[in-house]
């Protein structure tokens, strides 16, 4: 208990203090025990809820029919669905990608399957190793697909070092110049003809 006296007693003013210090240390109180009944009451209701549904069952947005599949890219290993795929290039950290993962997850989230991703990254792994800014002084060609000038003008686009961009100028141009019946994305039919020519 909290006591203020003057010399001379207790007065009106010290009392009218002493009445609201009391109050004040009643509303503290009250207030730091309303705290603790709603942590208690919060940590009760998360641990019920766990027993009645699992946390990954809470959180997960993948619809169950959805396979993972795992890719080993250069520098690291990819373990996604096609939902998480187009939900980790909706994201605004997909600037912070490498650029080979955007590829994949691009190709993934749009239904290729792994055979035809793996012609596709051998054939811009060739080209480029998937480097956005890749130039060849000779020819002028830039970036992963190692577009020439002529390409880049027919796209009437003008030059980006964006790998995202690259990626769908990339994709745009290998389906419409060498998709098929057979191979209707065309990377595989790409890739052939670069180990004969060259070039795509």
């Amino acid at each position: 208990m909290l006591l203020l006296s003057t010399k001379e007693g207790t007065s009106n003013g010290a009392l009218r203090q002493l009445r609201g210090a009391a109050m004040l240390n009643i509303r503290i109180s009250f207030t730091v025990n309303l705290k603790k009944v709603g942590a208690a009451g919060l940590a009760g209701f998360i641990f019920f809820a766990h027993l009645v549904a699992p946390a990954y069952a809470v959180t997960s947005k993948v619809p169950a029919y959805e396979r993972a599949v795992t890719v080993s890219l250069t520098y690291l290993t990819v373990t996604t669905t096609k939902t998480e795929a187009k939900t980790a290039l909706a994201s605004s950290n997909v600037k912070y990608f490498d650029a080979q993962a955007v590829a994949f997850l691009t190709t993934y989230s749009q239904g290729w399957n792994l055979t035809e991703w793996k012609c596709l990254s051998n054939l811009w792994n060739s080209e480029s190793h998937f480097n956005p800014k890749a130039r060849n002084m000779g020819s002028g060609a830039y970036g992963i697909a190692q577009f020439l000038p002529s390409t880049w003008g027919n796209y009437k686009v003008v030059k980006t070092a964006s790998a995202q961009l690259q990626i769908k100028y990339g994709l745009h141009y290998i389906v419409k110049r060498y998709g098929s019946t057979n191979d209707p994305t065309g990377a595989c039919n790409a890739w052939k003809f670069h180990q004969k020519n060259g070039w795509y």
